[in-house]
C-alpha cells in the first residue's frame, strides 16, 4: 500500500531546531532524525511498499538525505511550492493524483510504532479511517475529535471542547469508490479561499457534513507520538527508548 506523507511545513513552534533544519530531519538523539525513524517503521510494517513525501521547506536537505537512505521501500517527493503562504490542506490537495490506488495519509511530525499501521492496513475493509487516541487533560492546540454513538467521526477540530479523543493524523482510504469521494472533498476545499490555511483533516468535517461514514480506528498513547513543541521532543525519545524504535 501507499502512503502519503505531509512534510512540507516551515516547524516555526520548533524553533530555533528547524530554522536552519526542516522538521523531518530534525535528530531525535540517537544519531538518526525524524523522517529515518518513520521510513524504517514503515518498512518494518510490511504492510507498505511505496512512500510519497510532499516537501516544501528546505526541501533540498530532504532529498539529499534520501539520496543515502537504504530501504527497501519505493520512496518519491513532491514539492510544494506554496509551503510557506497555505497550510497542509494545500499540501495534501498537491498529491491528489497519488490517489488511484489505496492509500493512507499521514501528518510528516509523527512516529508511529510499526504495529500501527499494520494493524490499520490489515484490520480494515473499504472505506476511510480516522486513527483515534483516548488521552486526558488534552490540550488547546491539539486535534479534537467528537464521534457518534457507533463511533463513527463527526468533527474533527482544535476547537471542540471537553473532548478526550485525540486524532492521530493517520488515515487510511481504500475502496475506489472512497478514494473518489476523498478526492473530490479534497478538490472542493482546494478550490474555496478561505481553506487555503486551514489543516488537511478539514476534509473528514465536509465529509461527515454531506453524510458520508467515517470510522474511526483507536490506537494506544503509548505508541504514537507528535512533534510540535520543544517537549514533545522529550516524549518523543522516551517512546523511541521504550519500543526500540
Amino acid at each position: 500500500m501507499k502512503i502519503l506523507i505531509l512534510a512540507a511545513g516551515k516547524g516555526e513552534r520548533l524553533y530555533p531546531l528547524t530554522k536552519n533544519t526542516p522538521k523531518p530531519l530534525i535528530d531525535l538523539g540517537d544519531g538518526e532524525t525524524l523522517l529515518e525513524k518513520q521510513l524504517k517503521s514503515l518498512s518494518e510494517s510490511k504492510v507498505i511498499d511505496e512512500v510519497v513525501i510532499v516537501i516544501g521547506y528546505l526541501c533540498e536537505q530532504v532529498e539529499s538525505k534520501l539520496k543515502n537512505f537504504k530501504t527497501d521501500l519505493k520512496i518519491r517527493t513532491l514539492y510544494n511550492p506554496f509551503y510557506d503562504m497555505s497550510n497542509n490542506l494545500i499540501t495534501l490537495w498537491l498529491s491528489k493524483y497519488e490517489m488511484n490506488e489505496d492509500f493512507l495519509i499521514s501528518n510528516g511530525d509523527n512516529l508511529y510504532t510499526y504495529d500501527v499501521v499494520r494493524d490499520l492496513v490489515n484490520e480494515t475493509n473499504d472505506g476511510i479511517y480516522v486513527t483515534i487516541c483516548y488521552r486526558d487533560n488534552l490540550k488547546e492546540d491539539d486535534m479534537k475529535v467528537l464521534l457518534d454513538e457507533n463511533k463513527k467521526i463527526l468533527k474533527v477540530s482544535k476547537e471542540i471542547n471537553e473532548s478526550s479523543i485525540e486524532s492521530v493524523g493517520l488515515v487510511k482510504v481504500k475502496g475506489q469508490k472512497y478514494r473518489k469521494i476523498y478526492q473530490d472533498v479534497l478538490e472542493q476545499l482546494a478550490r474555496n479561499k478561505k481553506y487555503l490555511n486551514k489543516f488537511w483533516l478539514e476534509t473528514f468535517n465536509t465529509l461527515a457534513d454531506k453524510g458520508v461514514e467515517i470510522n474511526s480506528f483507536e490506537i494506544e498513547n503509548n505508541k504514537w507520538r507528535e512533534v510540535d513543541f520543544h517537549f514533545d521532543l522529550k516524549d518523543l525519545k522516551e517512546l523511541i527508548k521504550d519500543f526500540k524504535i
